[in-house]
């Protein structure tokens, strides 16, 4: 065989050991890494449901605010999800486990209609009244249905790197996919556990204990059929509280256009954050002065009351950090 292609069979192979070597180094540098317990702002509460248990994180604000009902992303928890964004908002705030996810345990499948349920009772349980809801990625869609079944519930809406819908090629594919490349311990998990870990050094026992409290596998394959058939422009135009959509132009999950083209359709405010789709890690600072402002203009918002399919909202672009 002659050494050139000697050597171009070979590289493939000592590419995959190199990958595999970095991927094991990185397990075992979690693995051997005892961090005590993360210390966040605020209290755990559980409520016992016919379906398992349900747990979220409330932090108490001043009391005159608008208080924040967080709801996080697929494959996160509220810890994991919303951990940077607790101590920038002096606001009281609820952030759900949804039900298999984080400290939730979910006897049963995993679906929208259970999550909007788990929504529903954990405002109940925590005597929130008329909350901004911010829903990440995923949260927006459940977000957007807990909207269509009680809208007179919420305040207003923040939507982050999300969609009305999740119907198109590109999306169809990363649900798919997503089950097996972002379950516990997989590759991709664990290379972002320890760049998240060393960008933020001081949260190290936060990153590490929200990753180990991924959901499994199967709940993530529940979760992504789910996503593969939600179109919220198929409803019929319902009436709708104030709507800010924060649109990530380096979403490489989310498509920006379709970001974009949803909030246009629920006739949300738009601001366009410099980020992927990480924003809630990356701009906690900026993500928690949004939602302030947007809090502050909910009088005038209300007035003029957010109807499906209006005509296009103002845009706002936010600053380069």
């Amino acid at each position: 065989m002659k050494p050139a292609r000697a050597v171009a069979l070979a590289l493939p192979g000592a590419t995959a050991v190199a990958l595999w070597g970095g991927y094991r180094h990185a397990v075992r540098e979690f693995q051997a890494d005892r961090p005590p317990p993360p210390r966040l702002p605020g209290h755990v509460h559980t409520v016992v449901t016919p379906w398992g248990r349900l747990c979220y994180r409330s932090v108490e604000g001043s009391g005159t605010e608008t208080p924040l009902l967080l709801i996080h992303g697929w494959g996160r928890s509220a810890d994991a999800a919303w951990w940077p964004l607790l101590d920038h908002s002096r606001r009281t705030i609820v952030a759900i486990d949804l039900p298999g996810h984080g400290r939730s345990i979910l006897d049963g499948q995993f679906s929208f209609d259970l999550a909007v349920e788990a929504v529903m009772t954990v405002m109940d349980h925590a005597g929130l009244r008329r909350p901004i809801v911010v829903g990440h990625s995923m949260g927006g869609p459940i977000s957007l249905l807990a909207l269509r079944r009680e809208p007179s519930a919420f305040a207003g809406l923040v939507a982050a790197a999300t969609s009305a819908y999740w119907v198109t090629p590109h999306l169809q594919v990363v649900v798919a996919a997503a089950p097996y490349l972002f379950a516990p311990r997989s590759p991709i998990v664990t290379a972002a556990m320890r760049q998240e870990a060393r960008r933020s050094p001081e949260a190290r026992a936060a990153v590490t204990r929200s990753y180990g409290l991924r959901p499994t596998r199967r709940v993530l394959g529940e979760a992504g059929l789910e996503l593969r058939g939600f179109d919220a422009r198929v409803w019929e135009p319902l009436q709708l509280p104030p709507v800010m959509w924060l649109v990530t132009e380096n979403d490489g999950v989310i498509p920006p256009a379709d970001q974009t083209a949803s909030a246009l359709h629920m006739g949300a405010r738009v601001v366009t954050v410099p980020a992927d789709h990480s924003v809630i890690l990356t701009h906690a600072g900026a993500m928690s002065d949004l939602i302030d402002s947007f809090a502050a203009s909910l009088g005038d918002l209300t007035r003029g009351r957010s109807v499906m399919h209006s005509a296009a909202p103002r845009s706002v672009r936010v600053a380069r950090d």
